[in-house]
């Protein structure tokens, strides 16, 4: 069975491969543009909008003339195109010109000599030349091409031609070498100025002293020179694991900073002092943080940990619990330290209620199984889960039995949980997401579904009588917009259009 297209195929210039044309042993009625391949006379048809015409066994078109074989031209009247094929001259000296247009050839291979004007076939190395005026071509030598070099300096020029040897040797502060046939090497040659030549290794040349009548060489000790006296970085300094000493202590906030500065600069920081009982202020190290003329001198950074619960300094509005800490802020000396000089770090929070926040503790909100949510609480640790039997009692049908969904009905005087079977959601969304429609005739047809939306599935098949009834067809299908599709065919149809909504 064949499947039915309704309207015309846009291959986008892509290849039919592997495809065999319809083989009849008779032809059928034509229509215009047809192709067949027929049984009888082993031959492909095509139908010109009058009758079938036949192309030939051997791949030509059938009719008159000859086929497969080069065409005939008579001479100075044939037009191949829009040029003129003309012979001149006669028997064994005539040949073929062409007329107008002109003729640009870009490619050309010749097997046969070429030859000039006077049938010479010139030489090895001869060049064909116009002679110019009409005169007819004639064969030349190659013209002999060399570059010209030309040394200049203080003794005046030099040219220097085909032929010519150059010796190049190195002057003063240049040495030269030539390490190949076509490699030469300049280096310089500091050493070999006659004045100004460095005494230390450490030496460093920068330059030539611009006196035109007493040009030298200038050096200095690399000592004499500087960081400051160079540019600035562009990338990172690499100091290969050393140090940098004498160093200046910083003023601005880039600066670097020594040792001492970043030592003075800590001075009076965190310092841990160990931990203390608040009730009674008793250092575990020694000593007493709270209690009368026992207090111990104290310093900004001062820091205890309480080992041992209590209210600090005696005060109940202070309650220390293990855990929590002190830290000095205020500096006092022996006996005369005050609550105030601390700052209180408590490490935990008190056990929440339903008005105060804190930590581990979750209450039991009596409405909450209008939410159908069971709550619990245990040690510091909460319970929150769904509870679906006991967390909607007041539904208006028992739950119970399978394929059932519990949801919510908003509507203003009929608010309340409810349930509703699955059949009934499949029916539902079944209505919400689908359409089927027919039209019986026409080549543009238009089906309005109202699914509100372009993301939509369309299926087509032919109705009526006929060997496609039944099938799957294949037509032009548009979204025209996200409430109606536009089917197009070729000729009148009579279809079933199914839609099925996506998403």
């Amino acid at each position: 069975m064949a499947i039915a297209f309704l309207n015309d195929i846009n291959l986008s210039n892509n290849e039919i491969q592997n495809v065999i044309i319809q083989r009849l042993a008779t032809d059928p009625t034509g229509v215009e543009g047809k192709i067949i391949y027929n049984n009888g006379s082993n031959t492909i048809k095509y139908y010109n909008g009058t009758s079938w015409i036949e192309l030939d066994g051997l791949g030509g078109i059938a009719g008159s003339g000859t086929v497969g074989t080069i065409p005939i031209f008579t001479t100075n009247t044939t037009t191949l195109g829009n040029s003129d094929l003309v012979v001149t001259g006669t028997g064994s000296s005539s040949y073929l010109e062409i007329g107008y247009p002109l003729v640009t050839v870009k490619s050309l291979y010749v097997q046969a000599d070429l030859k000039d004007t006077n049938d010479q076939t010139g030489t090895a190395g001869q060049l064909l030349s116009s002679l110019g005026s009409g005169n007819g071509i004639d064969w030349i030598d190659a013209p002999v091409s060399y570059t010209k070099w030309v040394l200049t300096g203080d003794s005046g020029t030099q040219d220097i031609l085909d032929g010519d040897t150059v010796l190049i040797t190195g002057g003063i502060g240049l040495m030269t070498q030539v390490t190949a046939t076509d490699k030469l090497t300049i280096t310089p040659a500091f050493n070999e100025y006659s004045t100004g030549t460095p005494t230390s290794t450490s030496a460093i040349i920068f330059g030539i002293d611009g006196d035109l009548e007493n040009q030298e060489v200038r050096s200095a000790e690399a000592q004499e020179f500087t960081l400051d006296m160079f540019g600035a970085p562009a990338a990172n300094i690499f100091f290969n694991s050393k140090k940098i000493t004498s160093l200046a202590d910083p003023t601005v906030a880039q600066d670097a900073a020594t040792k001492a500065y970043v030592d003075s600069s800590v001075e009076g920081g965190l310092t841990v002092k160990g931990g203390f009982i608040a009730s009674t202020g008793a250092i575990t190290t020694g000593g007493n943080l709270t209690s009368g003329a026992l207090r111990v001198a104290i310093a900004v950074g001062d820091y205890y940990v309480v080992t041992g619960a209590g209210n600090f300094f005696g005060n109940a509005a202070t309650p220390l619990t293990v855990g929590d800490s002190v830290l000095v802020q205020t500096a006092a000396v022996a006996g005369a330290s005050t609550e105030a000089d601390f700052a209180i770090i408590q490490s935990d929070t008190d056990v929440a209620t339903a008005t105060t926040i804190g930590i581990g503790n979750v209450n039991l909100d009596t409405q909450s199984n209008s939410v159908g949510l069971s709550v619990g609480y245990s040690t510091g640790t909460a319970l929150i889960g769904l509870d679906i039997k006991a967390g909607f009692p007041a539904l208006p049908q028992a739950v119970g039995g399978a394929d059932r969904m519990i949801i919510w009905d908003g509507t203003s005087g009929n608010q309340g949980n409810y349930y509703v079977e699955a059949d009934d959601l499949k029916t539902f969304f079944q209505q919400g997401d689908s359409f089927a429609g027919t039209s019986s005739s026409g080549t543009t047809h238009v089906f309005t579904h109202n699914l509100g939306s372009s993301d939509v599935i369309v299926q087509l098949y032919e109705l009526g009588e006929g060997i496609n009834t039944g099938n799957t067809v294949y037509a032009d299908v548009t979204r025209t917009n996200t409430n109606v599709v536009t089917v197009t065919t070729a000729a009148s149809a009579n279809i079933r259009c199914l839609i099925q909504k996506v998403g």
